[in-house]
């Protein structure tokens, strides 16, 4: 269209684009502080231009091709893998932290030195054995021996049943999030289809696939309509209308996983990062550490029943360290310990001590304590001692092992879990600095479409006077 109402049309196409680029701007503005939000911008482009005989192209003003989001598709990914991987050792490690603080270590009241004032006990028992003082003393720092132990016991139990149950809460966290991507893929496909771009819900659907991404290591693919594929270990957990759950094996003591698809079918399934991999490998850790505890609590009581010549520690080998106890009689009567060499089960006497004095020497024993059923120690009753295991370790020596090879592993996770934050932080600094809101630009927006919006309707009134004077007075 040529002419002044051509003229007009150019003046009512900037307007409007200047309108549409202000409302974007306000949109941009109104959401700077929403999580996942990608500020938006309106693609302007001269319109199609016509030839005007004798002069040439003439232009027909500004059109818009749409409203697209600001976003590095690249960073979005990195964002997604980074977070699961981070996700994963934090999860780690904040369990750790757990059970960290269940061994207590160093400390005045934590399983070593418990173990080295029983130990001091006898050893003071073998000095003083005509005291019935230096009895009672073994007796009492046993029982608190033993009552230490079995609150670690049932913490650690504690503690292995929160992680499950911290398993459990992200599978079906995990399964909510897929079905809320299925319901947003319809409706981003009801969008596309129409020929629009639905911004404001890819910002959704980025924002629910990192977060899936942080509890299990999805692998993400999207189809020719922008929807979401999801896969789990190579299988498909969201493939259009097709969605498969996410489930903890029934009796998974571990926390193993499974796919159950709506036809009834099951498939066991690995994931390698994610906060369910961190609770996976913490259980592990968690599991590994109730099995040492068991094992160094029975082959502990083993050890000093074997030397004292009769029950001293009330043990079974199912569950030990839930159910070690000073013996019930020796409780009620603490004259029946054997403190001296020759033994009369019926009327133990003071003796000489030296009983007493060869349980202390288990303290710089070595023995295997971590063999549990197994363990199995060259004693002569004799020298009323065992023969020096080269492969084993101290009683606290074993316990040492014990929190030390936890304390590496939680160092472990704490460094890379750090390392990840790190670069975490870079990743999304640059989204940030790609996607985010900038108000200062924005105002500096709003003021460019605010002057274009009201050059373009100068120029609409100024044709407009033009017109008037072309028809009004000159009659045309």
């Amino acid at each position: 269209m040529s002419g002044l109402f051509g003229t007009l049309n150019i003046g009512v196409k900037g307007m409007t684009a200047a309108q549409t680029a202000l409302q974007t701007t306000s949109h941009n503005v109104s959401n700077m502080n929403t999580p996942g939000y990608s500020r938006q911008r309106v693609n302007l482009q001269a319109d199609n231009p016509y030839n005007y005989t004798g002069v040439g192209q003439l232009g027909t003003g500004v059109k818009m091709s749409g409203v697209v989001r600001v976003v590095d598709d690249y960073v979005t990914k990195q964002i997604q893998d980074e977070t699961s991987s981070y996700s994963r050792h934090a999860t780690k490690s904040d369990a750790l932290s757990q059970l960290e603080m269940i061994f207590d270590e160093p400390s005045e009241t934590g399983l070593s030195a418990g173990f080295s004032r029983v130990y001091a006990a006898w050893n003071y028992l073998g000095s003083s054995p005509e005291l019935a003082t230096a009895k009672t003393m073994v007796s009492q720092e046993s029982q608190t021996l033993t009552d230490t132990i079995k609150q670690m016991a049932n913490q650690i139990e504690g503690l292995e049943g929160d992680t499950l149950y911290s398993i459990e809460k992200d599978v079906l966290d995990f399964n909510e999030k897929v079905g809320q991507l299925s319901t947003l893929n319809k409706q981003i496909f009801n969008v596309v289809i129409k020929g629009q771009t639905p911004n404001d819900l890819l910002d959704q659907r980025d924002r629910l696939t990192t977060e899936l991404a942080s509890i299990a290591d999805v692998t993400v693919t999207y189809d020719k309509f922008q929807g979401v594929k999801l896969e789990l270990d190579g299988n498909p957990v969201l493939d259009g209308d097709t969605i498969q759950k996410l489930a903890v094996q029934s009796g998974g003591a571990k926390g193993e996983l499974e796919l159950q698809g709506a036809d009834g079918s099951v498939k066991a399934i690995a994931i390698e990062n994610g906060s369910i991999k961190g609770s996976q490998e913490a259980l592990a850790v968690i599991n590994d550490k109730k099995v040492e505890l068991n094992q160094l609590a029975y082959s502990f009581a083993t050890a000093v029943n074997t030397v004292h010549g009769k029950e001293f520690f009330t043990v079974s080998q199912t569950d030990a360290a839930k159910n070690i106890t000073v013996n019930a009689a020796i409780k009620a009567d603490t004259s029946l310990i054997n403190a001296g060499k020759d033994l009369d089960l019926d009327n133990p006497a003071a003796g000489d001590g030296s009983r007493a004095t060869a349980i202390s020497a288990l303290a710089t024993t070595k023995l295997n304590y971590f063999q549990g059923a197994d363990f199995v120690g060259n004693y002569d009753e004799d020298k009323m001692s065992f023969t020096p295991q080269t492969s084993g370790t101290t009683t606290n020596g074993a316990y040492n092992d014990m929190v030390t090879s936890m304390g590496i592993i939680k160092q472990q996770a704490d460094n890379i879990a750090a390392s990840q934050s790190e670069v975490l932080g870079f990743l999304e600094d640059r989204r940030s600095s790609i996607s985010g809101v900038n108000m200062n630009e924005e105002v500096v927006d709003m003021m460019k479409f605010q002057s274009a919006f009201q050059a373009n309707a100068r120029i609409i009134s100024i044709i407009d006077e033009m017109l008037d004077t072309l028809i009004n007075r000159t009659g045309v």
